[in-house]
């Protein structure tokens, strides 16, 4: 669903924080970025519908998309999947549920408050992408993906759009050079006042030797 798990070294960063009164569900976690602009014209074409719905998209129907610049890679003559500005700069930290740090009525040490991704895409979006009719040997990764995906293989399989809501989530540019986008949730259990740690990867989601760093 998330791609493969490849062996990356990667920095971590712990964020500390307050919450100071109790958070009713819907609880939701987003990240921020500031002058990065999807907003831009030829940015924001650069994608190819068809190849997102799944079908099947020959070398030269893709060398005359929109996903100019980055439609074939030079080296294999093979395009890129998925094609486009907008995938290769795919957001890639990775931030796992946030820990309550010595919660106050607990007999453990900590206390992970646990949030999903799942759920953080529309249901019209998660329409948009389909499984690819590629097979792995016709097509090669974004250039901004090569850690995780360093080729498209038997042990690289391709990326399963369609459940992939953090890809989806991406691809819905933004209109403003500052903006918050959707990484987790919890529907259901509130998030209690206290101390809380978030361990951020600057990766999309490997098997991941830590390598912390202070932030």
């Amino acid at each position: 669903m998330y791609g493969p798990r490849s062996n990356v070294t990667t920095p971590v960063c712990h964020l500390q924080f307050t919450i100071p009164d109790n958070l009713s569900p819907p609880v939701l976690f987003y990240y921020q970025l500031t002058n990065f602009y999807q907003n831009h014209r030829r940015y924001v074409k650069s994608f190819d519908q068809d190849q997102l719905q799944g079908e099947f998209r020959s070398n030269a129907s893709i060398a005359s998309s929109d996903c100019d610049p980055l439609e074939i890679d030079p080296v294999s003559g093979k395009a890129y999947y998925p094609c486009g500005l907008i995938a290769n700069s795919l957001f890639n930290d990775t931030f796992h549920s946030p820990i309550a740090l010595n919660p106050a009525g607990s007999n453990a040490a900590d206390e992970t408050y646990q949030m999903t991704n799942n759920g953080i895409a529309w249901d019209s979006d998660k329409a948009l992408y389909k499984t690819s009719a590629y097979t792995v040997d016709q097509v090669v990764p974004p250039v901004n993906w090569a850690k995780q995906y360093p080729e498209y293989s038997a042990d690289y399989p391709l990326p399963d759009l369609h459940n992939w809501e953090e890809f989806q989530v991406w691809m819905r540019t933004a209109g403003l050079p500052a903006f918050s986008k959707l990484a987790l949730r919890n529907d259901v259990a509130p998030m209690r006042s206290g101390r809380y740690q978030v361990d951020i990867y600057d990766c999309k989601r490997p098997k991941i030797q830590l390598l912390p760093v202070v932030c």
